[in-house]
């Protein structure tokens, strides 16, 4: 161990010495993590084992960059997330694992704790058994996993800049439309043809079809749609359709609200719901992740809608943030 790591490790005792003379407290959170609350004059700081302070006191890069703890602090914000569990690699075992999944109920998502563009992710899990089958093989890829109910709806990505929404796209999963002619697998293969990811037509792809009452061989009639994945997955032929003028102000303020507290001037936050236009409360409405390195690319010639000119406006903002340094 090297000296640097054992003053790291010696740090949080002396923290909570200081904070405890100062009148404070000390809560853990995601101890496999080295992060933790301190509690004083009615204030609540997150903070890990060495204080890391940028400009507006929240390690925000490090909120989003791992899953795990931006669950965690939506969760103690009250925010709309799906229940959700943590499995780490270094702190594993049968009845570990088997205590923490037997507190959802399936279908769920397994997903890498740091992983980014659908990469690590595996859905529509049905039971206990092939839940502790994928953990059991992702966790020689992935030092940690996090699993989470599955929730059902619409996904939409909203962009925050601040104390405003600046963006709003629904991700509409890839999707054919029958000819009265041709067979699902026709229409899939001439849909696709100039992509280079493929839609694979494997056991998932059989599954959503049949929820559909549909396979691959049947000839739908003319303008009946049909989803051929679940998620929206722009690589396959999703789909995105702006919706920033009816975004309902109370989904907007959570959105705020979601970015603020993960420590973030600019975030992109998925959620489900099944209208944006209507009100939260009351309804299916979840955070499902926040990006805080969200792609921009997305707001400009969506497939249906206008523009966002959205790197203008951050551009802007980053001007006027210097101004006033």
């Amino acid at each position: 161990m090297t000296q640097a790591n054992k003053k790291m490790i010696k740090n949080p005792p002396i923290i909570k010495k200081v904070v405890e003379e100062m009148g404070g407290t000390i809560k853990k959170v995601i101890p496999e993590r080295g992060y933790f609350y301190i509690n004083l004059h009615g204030e609540k700081i997150f903070v890990s084992r060495k204080f890391k302070i940028s400009s507006n006191l929240i390690s925000g890069g490090e909120i989003t960059r791992f899953k795990d703890l931006t669950y965690m602090i939506l969760k103690e914000e009250g925010l709309p997330t799906p229940k959700t569990i943590c499995i780490y690699r270094k702190a594993v075992s049968k009845n570990n694992v088997d205590k923490k999944l037997n507190t959802l109920s399936f279908p769920i998502v397994i997903k890498d704790a740091k992983g980014s563009n659908s990469k690590g992710v595996f859905t529509n899990i049905k039971d206990l058994p092939e839940a502790k089958k994928i953990i059991k093989e992702q966790l020689n890829n992935f030092s940690s996993l996090v699993a989470q109910e599955m929730i059902f709806g619409k996904e939409f990505r909203i962009l925050v800049l601040k104390n405003n929404v600046i963006g709003a796209l629904e991700l509409i999963p890839p999707r054919i439309f029958g000819d009265g002619k041709n067979t699902i697998a026709s229409l899939i293969a001439t849909k696709q043809k100039k992509l280079t990811q493929k839609t694979a037509l494997d056991d998932s792809l059989i599954e959503t079809l049949r929820e559909q009452g549909f396979n691959l061989e049947n000839v739908p009639e003319e303008g009946r749609e049909i989803y051929i994945k679940k998620n929206s997955c722009l690589a396959e032929g999703g789909e995105t359709r702006d919706v920033t003028d009816i975004v309902n102000e109370d989904i907007k303020k959570i959105c705020i609200k979601a970015t603020r507290t993960v420590g973030k001037y600019l975030s992109g936050i998925d959620i489900m719901c099944d209208d944006i236009s209507k009100n939260a409360s009351g309804k299916n409405f979840n955070i499902i992740e926040i990006n805080g390195k969200p792609d921009l690319y997305i707001h400009y010639n969506p497939t249906h809608g206008q523009t966002r000119n959205v790197i203008k406006e951050i551009i802007n903002f980053i001007l006027e943030l210097r101004k006033n340094e």
